[in-house]
């Protein structure tokens, strides 16, 4: 009874407070300046392949320690209905054919992948005032890269994926911490090996667009565009390794 007595005053409070700072939406105080370290230089690019411009940013940002994950992204994939869902995974690798993440196959995401391949990505990199949008198709990595990358994991993911039914509702936390423990009895050292799930395992994005946002002050942000489809318009350039870019309005 308690409990629920001091959810109504703290929903009434809540709602007198939104009723005297005015709208619920109303936001428009929150405000920074966008001042990036080393502006990027549209005209005079260190690459006009994206993926090797990726590289240079994400190692200029992963060596800083402003950024504590650089490598941390939003997923968003989309159902057969064409319903979209979103969340938080990391990025795992990344070379000339695409980005690689993994996860349970059998969870919401991986459902959603199955019936639809066409995801987006996005990493945001806040102190840096830069992010980079990906649009692309995913396909499953192989069981021996899986392998490799799971047992490369600390012994205690290993366990918790074993553990863990990613999506499904629980009866209750304590039915997963239980299966944890008898995985932990059952494989107790670092040395013991864990079998990797066959529900787990990993994907590749292989990109058809990659967008390069730098913000700037009085919104005057730069956005550069790769993309693999060709173009008429006169001002979007051959880059290199059948990429074409140009720069977009902010």
């Amino acid at each position: 009874m308690n409990l629920m007595r001091n959810l109504l005053i703290r929903t009434k409070t809540f709602v007198k407070t939104l009723s005297t700072a005015g709208k619920m939406d109303d936001m428009s105080a929150f405000r920074i300046s966008y001042n990036p370290k080393e502006p990027m230089d549209i005209d005079n690019l260190p690459s006009k392949d994206p993926m090797e411009l990726f590289d240079l940013w994400f190692k200029e940002i992963s060596s800083s320690e402003e950024v504590r994950e650089p490598n941390a992204m939003t997923l968003a994939t989309c159902n057969r209905k064409c319903e979209p869902s979103a969340r938080m995974v990391l990025l795992k690798g990344y070379d000339s054919a695409g980005f690689r993440f993994f996860t349970d196959y059998d969870g919401r995401k991986g459902q959603e992948l199955a019936e639809n391949s066409n995801v987006a990505l996005v990493l945001y990199w806040r102190p840096f005032h830069r992010q980079v949008r990906v649009e692309g198709t995913t396909e499953k990595l192989s069981p021996e890269e899986c392998d490799q990358y799971f047992h490369s994991r600390p012994h205690g993911s290993q366990l918790a994926a074993s553990a863990s039914n990613q999506s499904t509702i629980l009866p209750s936390y304590q039915v997963l911490i239980d299966k944890y423990a008898q995985l932990q009895e059952q494989y107790p050292t670092d040395s013991d090996v864990v079998p990797r799930p066959q529900n787990w395992g990993g994907y590749l994005v292989k990109p058809k667009a990659i967008e390069f946002w730098e913000g700037h002050t009085n919104r005057l942000h730069r956005r550069l565009l790769f993309s693999r489809e060709k173009s008429e318009d006169e001002h979007v350039k051959a880059g290199l390794n059948g990429w074409h870019y140009c720069v977009l309005s902010p």
